[in-house]
């Protein structure tokens, strides 16, 4: 199955630009979104938006024809996105994390031609994970080499976030060598596609299977890790995860204040006209309000801590700030998202529960999304550097022993 031609791309000129954006696209998905009958179909309509209006690539470097936008601003895109559908968000925020492998370990002419695809509005997926196995690091998917020099990929993945739907699939693969990374067309013979991403959220993620069937493989598109994965290495993957939850954080309490507004009854007891003047509603709101502002806060902050440490990646006090700074955006927009979109119904009423409304969707997102990475490890880790002096690091070096024990060789 080939992906829908995209329509072609906008060129985004500024940083500001790419923002008002984001708030354009946000403000289409978000009707999509809210339309019950949406759900479950594949987002092909919000895929092509993202694609045709230049958010895809923004991250592309200035010297390779790209915007060059700062970590700040694509955090802000996936936010926003997010406000609207987190499972589109998803797929901005995938893109984005494996658009940042391209620009070295390939041949300049494979370098290019991604660039290209790129800037002309085609997305990349992952194919990284896998089930079964004793963790996320036991890698059945294996390159081998025949005989006759050529190098054969077998396999399959789960949790393929956008690749359904995208032009490009980045995986990993164990290889007698250890770990090899693996770019493939979505045309590629062998290649099978699935649309088997069944869970109740996250529905447009579309984080299915992808099959491999003796894939021969063009060299150019295999790298190799040189040396040890950074102390810094998921902190990108992560600040989009906690923009995700904080945009699902937010779209639903507009959301909420919205349907107070305009449909919720003020309750027998208040005293009052409207359900937005009980002053038991109003507080709550304050509530969320101020969880949600703190999640965004934070995750500012530490997208602003990320864009320093990008002018001085060996700092190593600012690799310690910014490994705190972005598990502390994650816990509290996991706190926010959850306790929003899940609460909100104590405040609307029994109505607010009828499927017209859709309003569950925020709730099935945050509590699908919110799973990817358990937050109480990024607790630990904050609370272990503080409490006993421990490197806060991230898994990378639980990646980078479980490489060197051989884990992805086999």
């Amino acid at each position: 199955m080939s992906a829908i031609e995209p329509s072609p791309a906008r060129h985004l000129t500024s940083e500001a630009d790419a923002i008002e954006t984001a708030r354009q696209v946000a403000a289409q998905i978000a009707e999509l979104a809210a339309d019950p009958r949406n759900n479950g179909q594949l987002p092909h309509r919000q895929a092509e938006l993202l694609s045709s209006s230049g958010l895809t690539a923004i991250a592309v470097p200035a010297q390779f024809g790209g915007l060059g936008a700062s970590v700040q601003t694509v955090v802000e895109t996936v936010r926003l996105v997010s406000t609207a559908d987190g499972g589109v968000g998803q797929l901005l925020q995938i893109h984005n994390v494996m658009l940042r492998g391209i620009f070295t370990g390939y041949p300049d002419e494979v370098r290019d031609r991604l660039i290209a695809d790129v800037l002309a509005g085609k997305r990349f997926g992952n194919a990284l994970a896998e089930v079964g196995g004793k963790n996320k690091f036991a890698l059945k998917t294996r390159v081998e080499r025949r005989a006759d020099g050529q190098w054969v990929l077998n396999g399959s993945k789960f949790y393929s976030t956008g690749s359904y739907l995208a032009e490009w699939i980045s995986l990993t693969a164990a290889s007698e060598d250890g770990g090899v990374g693996v770019l493939l067309h979505r045309d590629t013979p062998g290649l099978t596609l699935i649309d088997d991403w069944q869970a109740f959220g996250q529905q447009n993620s579309v984080s299915g299977t992808v099959n491999f069937d003796n894939i021969v493989l063009d060299e150019r598109y295999l790298t190799r890790r040189a040396g040890p994965m950074k102390r810094t290495g998921l902190t990108f993957p992560q600040i989009l995860h906690a923009a995700i939850d904080t945009g699902i954080a937010a779209g639903a309490l507009q959301a909420a204040v919205e349907y107070l507004r305009e449909h919720a009854r003020a309750w027998v007891e208040s005293g009052v006209e409207r359900a937005s003047d009980e002053p038991h509603v109003i507080r709550q709101i304050g509530e969320y309000a101020v969880a949600l502002r703190g999640a965004e806060s934070v995750l500012r902050e530490a997208a602003r801590v990320f864009d320093e440490h990008e002018r001085d990646p060996e700092n190593k006090a600012l690799q310690d700030e910014l490994i705190l700074s972005v598990a502390t955006a994650r816990a509290h927009s996991d706190a926010a998202s959850l306790k929003i979109s899940s609460d909100l119904f104590s405040l609307l009423g029994a109505s607010a529960s009828l499927s017209k409304w859709n309003l569950d969707r925020f709730w099935r997102n945050a509590r699908v999304h919110t799973t990817h990475d358990p937050i109480r490890w990024r607790l630990h880790n904050v609370g272990n550097y503080y409490l006993n002096g421990a490197d806060p690091g991230e898994y990378t070096a639980v990646l980078n022993a479980k490489e060197s024990q051989g884990a992805t060789r086999r």
